[in-house]
């Protein structure tokens, strides 16, 4: 027999839903009623959640547009230097630092917005609380396939 204080109780937070919207290239996030521009700006209602998974994918997002601003700070800084010393870099080797800073921010851009939407994904399934009806179906080769019926129910 196990006895539970108040003291010892977990109490989860109320997680509320965040719907992403897209308008053209712009994204915007609505979070208890309030639009949000930025995805930088969410950063409390998804570590609220206290998930692993949720955090690791929103922090690992937030480092990598980190590193972003700072290799694009690298190539403002040695564009304005090229151009004020000129003839102390040859034109060659601008261009190659340069297209490796575009090229280097255009991968890490695009894998940290695929790790900021992991994390939203996760914190939404989280913060789904109604009950829910699922109905799945496998295929298993040659053998045949199987049907499921699951009924998720929050307690």
């Amino acid at each position: 027999m196990t006895l539970t204080l108040m003291g010892q109780e977990e109490v989860k937070p109320k997680l509320y839903p965040i719907e992403q919207t897209e308008g053209g290239w712009n994204k915007k996030y609505t979070y208890k009623r309030q639009i949000i521009e930025s995805p930088l700006a969410l950063q409390i209602p998804l570590l609220e959640a206290r998930d692993p998974e949720v955090s690791y994918e929103f922090l690992t997002y937030k480092r990598q547009k980190r590193s972003v601003e700072i290799i694009s700070a690298f190539t403002t800084g040695f564009s304005v230097y090229t151009f004020l010393s000129k003839g102390q870099v040859s034109e060659g080797f601008y261009w190659t630092v340069v297209g490796s800073a575009a090229v280097l921010n255009l991968y890490l851009g695009t894998v940290s917005i695929k790790h900021f939407k992991k994390a939203l994904k996760r914190y939404n399934e989280l913060a789904q609380t109604d009950s829910k009806i699922s109905l799945q179906i496998n295929s298993h080769g040659s053998s045949g396939a199987s049907l499921g019926l699951a009924w998720n129910y929050q307690f």
